[in-house]
């Protein structure tokens, strides 16, 4: 616990930091508005086009009670109507009443790692801060190139063995087999699963790579072309659901973003959705989602720009895509798990090596296992400290 002394110390510390602070958010607060249902608050917003629009975060405005939204600009009030829905991103285009608010002037000078960026509230007080941790890059599993083999476990030799290779794939097609060894991707040599995963990072789908494998004990080259990975059903696994959540609340929609800069910045979800400035005050980015404890991700400028300059869909559009995806996800859902979370395995199957899917899943709520457990040891060693 901190001693009173110290929180009064603590408490001037970070005033003085506002202080520091608030003429790199100047411009931007006047470009950032909250938003109300009723007294309800849904996120902040970021002030586009002639200032007669505001891009939102979608997710948390589907929490309204109605449809008539309010526009705090912290010097007033108006109203705004949702006009359009840029459904792949989970964001929402609304158009203001009233007078022009004023509109964002974008910056795309890129953001190098270890960038300090902040978000403010209207008002031009700090809203979060923090640095660019993961450089842009694309979060949607179905957008990545796609291989399409499952790793042996319990190999432990030089390179990846094959378990198993995904029908249709582009491996299926080159003709890789399972107990196949892959031991290089071009002149990269292979180690494990996350090796390979890493040589694949910025490969898109519809390019060939080159693979040396070992087959029966024989070397031999093989050429790949890499399709697109296939979409798999959420993970309704409690667990990680759980996890997540530890340390704060998190956005409803925090991944599959196409352009995503990650950063360490501990936005509310409420306060998702509002322009990011440097240190300069330049407008680099918006906030689109706060994934967990230690991460949230940015949209870049020049990202929000080209999706601004695309058609987005009517609002009736996209919750008629929101309801069939929701619809698919319980389908599949239900196909393949138990009410009480576990895998379906036919009758008579015994312990049958998993599906691909299925490790696939497996796999990445392990890494969020280890990255929350990993948060959770990093805010024992810190619990003395003040936080931001």
């Amino acid at each position: 616990m901190i001693l009173p002394s110290e929180q009064k110390a603590v408490e001037s510390q970070a005033e003085e930091f506002n202080q520091a602070i608030s003429p790199a958010l100047a411009t931007a607060s006047k470009s950032t508005v909250r938003l109300w249902s009723g007294s309800r608050k849904l996120s902040y917003g970021t002030v586009v086009g002639d200032g007669s629009k505001i891009l939102t975060k979608w997710s948390e405005l589907l929490r309204a009670k109605s449809k008539k939204i309010q526009v705090d600009t912290g010097n007033g009030y108006h109203f705004a109507k949702l006009i359009g829905v840029y459904y792949e991103e989970d964001l929402a285009l609304l158009e203001v009443e009233g007078p022009p608010l004023t509109p964002v002037k974008w910056s795309t000078e890129p953001l190098n790692l270890g960038s300090f960026i902040a978000a403010p509230q209207p008002d031009g007080r700090l809203a979060s801060f923090g640095v660019v941790s993961v450089l842009e890059r694309n979060l949607r599993d179905t957008d990545l190139a796609y291989l399409g083999v499952v790793g042996n476990p319990d190999y432990d030799g030089p390179g990846l063995m094959i378990a198993d290779v995904a029908e249709k794939s582009g491996a299926k097609t080159a003709g890789l087999k399972k107990n196949d060894i892959i031991l290089k991707v071009g002149s990269r040599e292979i180690s494990g699963l996350l090796e390979l995963k890493n040589a694949l990072i910025g490969v898109q789908p519809g390019e060939t790579i080159s693979l040396l494998i070992s087959r029966n004990g024989t070397e031999e080259k093989v050429d790949v072309l890499l399709g697109n990975r296939p979409d798999l059903p959420e993970s309704f696994n409690a667990r990680v659901a759980q996890m997540e959540r530890m340390g704060g609340d998190i956005s409803r929609v925090r991944d599959s973003f196409t352009r995503a800069i990650q950063t360490d910045m501990r936005p509310k979800p409420n306060q998702v959705g509002g322009p990011v400035a440097d240190l300069k005050g330049r407008i680099v980015g918006i906030t689109i989602a706060r994934a967990d404890r230690t991460r949230s991700f940015i949209m870049p400028a020049a990202a929000v720009m080209d999706l601004l300059d695309q058609q987005p869909d009517t609002p009736a559009a996209a919750e008629a895509k929101l309801k069939a995806q929701n619809a698919k996800q319980e389908a599949l859902a239900s196909q393949t798990t138990r009410p009480d979370g576990r895998m379906i395995q036919p009758p008579g199957a015994g312990r049958a090596f998993p599906t691909e899917k299925q490790m696939r899943n497996h796999l990445g709520n392990m890494e969020r296992i280890i990255e929350h457990l990993q948060a959770e040891m990093e805010a024992l060693e810190a619990m003395d400290e003040p936080t931001r």
